[in-house]
């Protein structure tokens, strides 16, 4: 049964009212009754009415002010307006504070019995919304995981403005960090061992290939593990590991002999607002990366893990992989075009430029981050790698954010 409160000032039509509604046989009950707008307002609350039927003008509190205390109340039962007044201000008004149907007496029962059946079916359908949407949230929670993997991957592959994805996350009840650590798993086209690629489909294909690597990362604290492409798998945790090195060689080495294939992997501190670009520089580096020979690639995974020291050196990366420091020097210098030491400039450089944003660490703490004991060499090699210092570098980064650009 649905409930109604009718109010009116008026006893007559208030008993009128209630004969009409019981001759429509629909299977409504009247919950309450009201002599006024402080009444109604008061039996509202108790009663908690699927709709009301009022008259305009009543004393104590008029039907306009019923309104506007009944929405302050988060009620928002359909509400029909009987009114004498055949003013456009009323129904303008009224309208307004969101009412369903406004009726001007005299009233014909079919008109009344039309309004309150339109009522009764809009009551229905928000019902039936509101059902929908308990169990999609149900589902959503149930679901968690894939979704907030989902909504990663579209802004990644730039798939969703800003504004979209923030809508979406916002409707999911979704947090994500602004700060984060991406991590690209790149296995170099060899699943022959493990799975022949012939019989099955991609999309099998790419969600073993990161079924595989979140089992990897089981133990640890992520965010989302999803396939950004075909043979990528994207890792978003919140912060490092405390030993980074061991983290990538544990995930390399399990990766290739779970997959089989050579394994790359690309590590970078970004912000959400970068994610998309810093993944696409991430897949050129692995595709650089795999183009090189492998003594090439053991050089420039080390360095790019540990770029930090402000002792490394050719002499530490070649005992770390094995190798004469002289074969080294040249071999990436053939590969890569640039010697090891502009090679490990241009990262320390390219790292500070995204620290830069970080208006809360210094010209000296950057410096520190990125391997640099004397702050002077690294103003040096800043400006011969940006054309200018870093505090001036800094300055018109805060020029542009003045500006909006």
């Amino acid at each position: 049964m649905w409930k109604v409160l009718i109010a009116d000032d008026e006893p007559k039509i208030r008993q009128g009212l209630k004969s009409v509604l019981e001759e429509m046989q629909l299977p409504i009950t009247v919950c309450a009754e009201a002599r006024n707008g402080m009444e109604a307002l008061e039996k509202a609350e108790q009663s908690q009415p699927d709709f009301i039927l009022m008259d305009i003008c009543m004393p104590k509190l008029s039907g306009i002010e019923f309104l506007e205390e009944l929405r302050k109340l988060d009620q928002n039962c359909p509400v029909i307006v009987i009114s004498g007044f055949n003013e456009f201000s009323y129904a303008k008004q009224a309208i307004k504070l969101g009412v369903s149907e406004y009726l001007l007496k005299p009233i014909a029962e079919e008109e009344l019995k039309a309004a309150v059946v339109k009522v009764i079916e809009e009551i229905k359908q928000k019902r039936k919304s509101e059902k929908f949407m308990e169990l999609v949230k149900q589902q959503m929670v149930q679901n968690q995981d894939y979704l907030r993997d989902v909504f990663f991957n579209e802004w990644m592959e730039s798939k969703l403005s800003r504004s979209e994805w923030e809508e979406q996350a916002r409707f999911l009840d979704m947090d994500f960090p602004d700060n984060m650590i991406l991590i690209l798993v790149s296995v170099q086209s060899s699943y022959d061992k493990k799975i022949d690629k012939g019989t099955v489909t991609e999309e099998i294909y790419k969600i073993t290939h990161e079924k595989i690597i979140r089992e990897l990362m089981n133990p640890y604290n992520i965010i989302s593990v999803f396939s950004s492409k075909y043979e990528d798998v994207a890792i978003i945790m919140e912060k490092l590991p405390e030993n980074l090195q061991k983290f990538c060689t544990d995930i390399q080495l399990q990766t290739e002999e779970k997959v089989g294939g050579k394994c790359f992997i690309t590590v970078r501190e970004c912000t959400f607002e970068t994610l998309p670009e810093t993944s696409r520089e991430m897949r050129r580096e692995v595709q650089k990366m795999q183009e090189c020979r492998p003594i090439v690639q053991d050089a420039r995974k080390y360095i790019y893990a540990n770029y930090q020291d402000r002792n490394l050196d050719l002499r530490q990366v070649s005992h770390a992989i094995g190798c004469n420091s002289s074969y080294i020097s040249r071999i990436m210098k053939q590969e890569l075009g640039i010697s090891f030491k502009d090679f490990l400039t241009r990262l320390r450089i390219s790292q500070a430029v995204r620290l830069m944003e970080d208006r809360e660490l210094s010209i000296n703490q950057i410096a520190e981050k990125v391997g640099y004991s004397n702050q002077h060499y690294f103003s040096a090699a800043f400006k011969n790698c940006q054309g200018m210092s870093p505090s001036e570098f800094r300055k018109n980064m805060l020029q542009i954010d003045r500006n909006g650009l």
